[in-house]
């Protein structure tokens, strides 16, 4: 059974959530979005660029919508992951260090067991956990969030090539969430991830093929961890 079907068989025995709206008894959690528009996010203010550091997201930041599992009052439906697939232009030697994230939640609060992730790359789905690292109490509530990342907390070694993918993690939190979704902007297929247990998607699937095309409102600056050379006074 393909993962669209599998994904349209989990909606088709509960409900829709459209405009943040249940259609129907949702007592089951269901891949959802939307909300209505008078509680819809603000969007992310313009965000600084430390010299030094490379940006990595894609899409415009801006939340339209919001997706994950999660039953209508979004007291079930976790774990979820989401997963962007990313190229720094920094150089890999000898590895990348993560020194903050932004993101945006959309709806419904999660707790604080949020955590940033990296994954190695395949060709086809987010492969081996790279890096987990906790964002503390409070990362997981509704609204938008700028956390500093503790130096070496996420760190890529280049020999993981030069694409791998970074996201977000419930952990083992099992409230029902929304990530920010831009869902206006150029999408590139086979980029964005979405792992669901609850809603069918045992292991990552993209977000196009569950008919829900768009971007994680989510960024992370990276910095080049070059080695540091030893100096020393010298008299000649």
């Amino acid at each position: 059974m393909s993962l669209r079907k599998s994904v349209a068989l989990v909606v088709g025995a509960t409900a829709v959530v459209a405009g943040g709206v249940s259609i129907g008894a949702v007592q089951k959690p269901t891949l959802s979005s939307g909300q209505p528009a008078a509680h819809r996010p603000a969007p992310l203010a313009a965000l600084k660029t430390p010299e030094g550091t490379e940006p990595l997201f894609r899409g415009d930041m801006v939340p339209d919508l919001g997706l994950g599992c999660s039953n209508g009052s979004g007291t079930s439906g976790g774990p979820n992951d989401w997963a962007t697939r990313v190229t720094p232009t920094l150089p890999a030697t000898p590895s990348w260090g993560v020194t903050s994230t932004t993101y945006n939640i959309f709806s419904f609060n999660s707790g604080p067991t949020w955590n940033l992730m990296a994954w190695n790359n395949t060709p086809t789905i987010p492969g081996s956990v790279i890096a987990t690292c906790p964002l503390g109490a409070g990362s997981g509530t509704n609204g938008n969030h700028t956390i500093a990342v503790p130096a070496g907390c996420v760190t890529i070694p280049g020999a993981s090539g030069p694409t791998w993918f970074f996201g977000l993690s419930q952990g083992t939190d099992l409230v029902g969430v929304r990530i920010g979704m831009d869902s206006n902007g150029t999408i590139t297929p086979n980029t964005v991830f979405i792992r669901a247990p609850g809603c069918g998607l045992a292991n990552f699937g993209t977000v196009e093929s569950i008919g829900f095309p768009g971007n994680w409102v989510h960024r992370i600056l990276v910095e080049n961890n070059a080695p540091v050379e030893l100096m020393d006074f010298e008299i000649s």
